[in-house]
């Protein structure tokens, strides 16, 4: 699994509940930053245009 992604998801679906959605938006354009810039990223996008099932490293 995409363990950094995850990770991040459930870090701002928690500060969700006392965030403006302005503080939302950053949170999510920042974690996508950090999310895409991970190998487990990659190799989603890798395994979904060579039509496979990805191969998580969890990193």
């Amino acid at each position: 699994m995409p363990t950094k992604a995850i990770g991040l998801v459930k870090r701002y679906m928690q500060k969700s509940f006392e965030s403006t959605l302005d503080e939302m938006l950053e949170n999510e354009a920042y974690a996508q930053r950090i999310a895409g810039q991970t190998a487990d990223h990659k190799e989603g996008v890798r395994a979904f245009f060579e039509k496979r099932k990805p191969e998580y490293k969890g990193n």
